[in-house]
């Protein structure tokens, strides 16, 4: 890919995009969760698993797809990976049965894993360490997009078409990627010869693992995901319940909060040109302790105001995109030989975590959100603590 493409707008939209995908899986089955479990005769805490399963499958597979991306190329891999996507997604539009759409849920998120991994390992490719936080949040800020129109239209193709039809809407999107990556996307892994040898493979894997700079930035995002995600696995029902709340307009209040994360991560952006990385994932990393501070105390209310769980929800969000993409490049910013591995593994150590945060969060609820609320103060805590071990020597050495 000749440099003067590197990083135009085109490119920046593209790779927002091919991110973005993984969460479209995601968020835009959110708002039907109460329909599809009536029409799959289950309870909540059994239909969490068609999320928690795609989440799994995210962790699980991007170290993989790391691996994948630095031995063959980026645009092969990323190729490979959103094709399966669209298949699993016709399969899960015509599954017959819970485990079966389950099945077809992990193999989605197999192929949509690589969007990330590949994003952050092209932006490695082609810029210096501050320059990738930037472009990582430009990329993230487009990345936005999909969870503001994905429960949107999420919530209007349920209510009018059903919820399978929500499975043939993913395999168009994930086409429509493959035709737009297929003209424009380029290789940008320069040609080089990496070990393949399982024993060099582990050894790179233990010394990114044992960087202590690696696994806070990592826990970093993982923390801050996690307690999203601790909404994610019950708000649909919640608000239900609560507000009488159903999938469309739970749709719009889901654009309300992506636009707020799409609003941090344009922040992270231009702030980090500003002031630097630090002073902005500090930022960050205090929104989503206020956040949950908020959301645990409207919680605790007797006859809690929607509006009052919104403002506690877009904090929150706004601080989890200042912080997403700012994270996500330093964990990669120092060791740019292993940009794929890195990628893959610090993503998959994090949504691990952000799977941790759903499952508890479907096991404790009960209709009430005081657990939920916990659960997000405990999150905040550990993003906290991730950022003390990972700012104090990282950032000096992202600064030069």
């Amino acid at each position: 890919m000749t440099r003067d493409r590197v990083g135009s707008r085109s490119w920046i939209v593209l790779l927002g995009l091919v991110s973005g995908l993984s969460t479209f899986g995601m968020s835009s089955l959110v708002p039907g969760l109460p329909v599809m479990a009536r029409a799959l005769q289950a309870d909540f805490g059994t239909i969490q698993f068609v999320l928690s399963a795609y989440l799994l499958a995210l962790g699980l597979a991007q170290p993989v797809q790391g691996l994948l991306c630095d031995r063959f190329g980026r645009r092969p891999v990323v190729l490979a990976g959103f094709i399966a996507f669209a298949v699993a997604s016709i399969a899960a539009m015509f599954a017959p049965s819970l485990p079966l759409l389950i099945l077809a849920r992990f193999v989605q998120a197999l192929g949509a894993s690589v969007g990330t991994v590949v994003a952050r390992a092209m932006v490695r490719d082609t810029h210096e360490a501050e320059r990738a936080a930037v472009a990582l949040s430009f990329i993230t800020a487009v990345m936005g997009i999909a969870p503001i129109l994905s429960p949107v239209f999420g919530g209007i193709v349920v209510e009018q078409f059903g919820w399978r039809a929500l499975f043939g809407m993913h395999a168009v999107v994930a086409l429509a990627l493959i035709a737009w990556m297929a003209v424009s996307l380029q290789e940008t892994r320069a040609p080089r010869s990496l070990p393949g040898h399982p024993g060099s493979i582990a050894s790179q894997a233990v010394l990114l693992l044992r960087d202590v700079r690696f696994l806070g930035y990592t826990m970093i995002y993982g923390c801050a995901t996690g307690m999203i995600y601790c909404f994610v696995t019950v708000g649909a029902d919640l608000f239900e319940r609560e507000f009488g709340i159903g999938p469309a307009q739970f749709g719009m209040l889901w654009a309300l909060l992506a636009a707020a994360f799409a609003a941090g991560a344009w922040f992270a952006g231009t702030g980090a040109r500003r002031i630097g990385s630090r002073r902005v994932l500090q930022s960050g990393v205090a929104f989503t302790l206020l956040g949950a501070v908020i959301f645990a105390g409207v919680a605790l209310l007797r006859e809690p105001r929607l509006a009052a769980y919104m403002l506690a929800l877009i904090v929150l969000v706004a601080g989890n995109g200042i912080v997403a993409p700012l994270s996500l490049a330093g964990a990669v910013s120092e060791h740019p030989e292993l940009a794929g591995l890195a990628s893959g593994l610090s993503s998959s150590l994090a949504m691990l975590t952000t799977v941790a945060f759903a499952a508890a969060s479907g096991a404790l609820y009960e209709g009430s959100p005081v657990p939920i609320g916990l659960l997000m103060i405990v999150g905040a805590l550990g993003a906290a603590t991730a950022a003390r071990m990972a700012m104090p020597a990282t950032l000096r050495s992202v600064r030069r």
